[in-house]
């Protein structure tokens, strides 16, 4: 049998031949963080090329009740409650799966593991707290002012992909305040003030109830973890360790599951697993069209 390259032709070619529920996630990176919680299940992850092509999946789960799951990042969407549009389709209640990670369990054994010193590990913590107070001080206009354009459809992005851009030098957790001034003026010279307050607004409520890292894009997140992690096992100064990202995001995604236990992480698990569950009835009611 042969499937039109449409997307509901793509997506019903892998229902016919994959035995398995079929989780579709936003990208490939964030397969690791979704097999750890998905382990007791006959599954099998998909990664799609971000979340408006997710977006087309969710709108087919709708239409026809089919058996997948799609998770999608929460994004800037958090900033207001988003209510799932159908059981099986799972929005993240931070920006991405880069923000569960920013945990600091999960950081200070990875350094452990990974050869810190015995006076790094113990000022893990304090780094931990002071790190996320900083982010705040320092990143809040600018994450307001990338609210804004977003809300209004600007284009323009206020926010860079990395944070690399943003620290004093090549190691160590200390933020460049006049770069940081720089993006902001730029980004608010071409953006009226009334789109600004508006999402002030959104972000201060936001921060009152929920951490403001949890709004960071989720590589700029995972960039500053990388940094915390780096500036904590280094044992020389100017000598950075040759740790892949790859490394870092997959040991996170193991052990945060099992060291981190807020509010979010249990209500990420116990709606995937619904979700997932949800999915199985949707198949087994189905006729077999397995070969």
């Amino acid at each position: 049998m042969e499937f039109i390259r449409s997307d509901s032709g793509i997506e019903n070619r892998d229902l016919f031949y994959l035995p398995k529920i079929l989780v579709y996630v936003e990208g490939y990176s964030d397969i690791p963080f979704y097999e750890e919680v998905l382990q007791s299940y006959d599954y099998h992850l998909k990664a799609r090329d971000g979340k408006e092509e997710c977006k087309k999946l969710v709108t087919a789960i709708v239409e026809k009740d089919l058996p997948y799951v799609v998770v999608l990042d929460g994004d800037y969407e958090i900033l207001r409650r988003t209510r799932s549009q159908h059981r099986q389709v799972v929005w993240l209640h931070r920006y991405s799966f880069e923000n569960y990670l920013f945990e600091e369990q999960p950081i200070e054994q990875f350094c452990r593991d990974y050869g810190a010193s015995a006076d790094s590990l113990e000022k893990v913590s304090t780094n931990f707290g002071t790190i996320l107070k900083n982010i705040t001080i320092k990143f809040k206009e600018l994450i307001i002012l990338d609210v804004a354009h977003q809300r209004a459809e600007t284009g323009y992005d206020a926010l860079p992909d990395r944070s690399d851009r943003f620290f004093t030098s090549q190691t160590g957790i200390d933020f460049l305040d006049t770069q940081i001034q720089q993006w902001q003026t730029e980004a608010a010279n071409c953006i009226d003030s009334q789109n600004v307050d508006n999402a002030r607004i959104l972000v201060e409520q936001f921060s009152k109830k929920r951490r403001f890292i949890d709004l960071l894009p989720g590589h700029f997140a995972f960039g500053i973890i990388r940094r915390l992690i780096i500036d904590t096992i280094s044992r020389r100064p100017r000598r950075t360790p040759n740790i892949s990202n790859d490394t870092i995001r997959i040991y996170l995604s193991r052990e945060v599951w099992r060291l981190v236990k807020t509010r979010d992480h249990n209500s990420l698990k116990r709606r995937l697993h619904n979700a997932v569950r949800e999915a199985e009835k949707i198949r087994q009611a189905q006729p077999n069209t397995g070969s």
